[in-house]
């Protein structure tokens, strides 16, 4: 779990330094952008699962933006 920890800090903080400095250039629901970014942090590492996986993120990311 400490890489997953790890890679969504980073996530977050880019998320955070970019709202921050102001580069967004979008208006970004900042709670549902951490959301994907904790599911981007929690993916397998085994490459079998990559197909897999792929399909429910995006299923995954498509509600959380809904």
């Amino acid at each position: 779990m400490a890489i997953q920890d790890e890679m969504y800090k980073m996530i977050v903080q880019e998320i955070d330094e970019t709202i921050s400095l102001g580069r967004e250039k979008r208006i970004v629901d900042v709670e549902k952008a951490k959301l994907v970014a904790k599911m981007l942090s929690e993916l397998s590492m085994d490459v079998r699962d990559a197909d897999t996986l792929v399909n429910q993120y995006v299923a995954g990311i498509k509600n959380i933006c809904r």
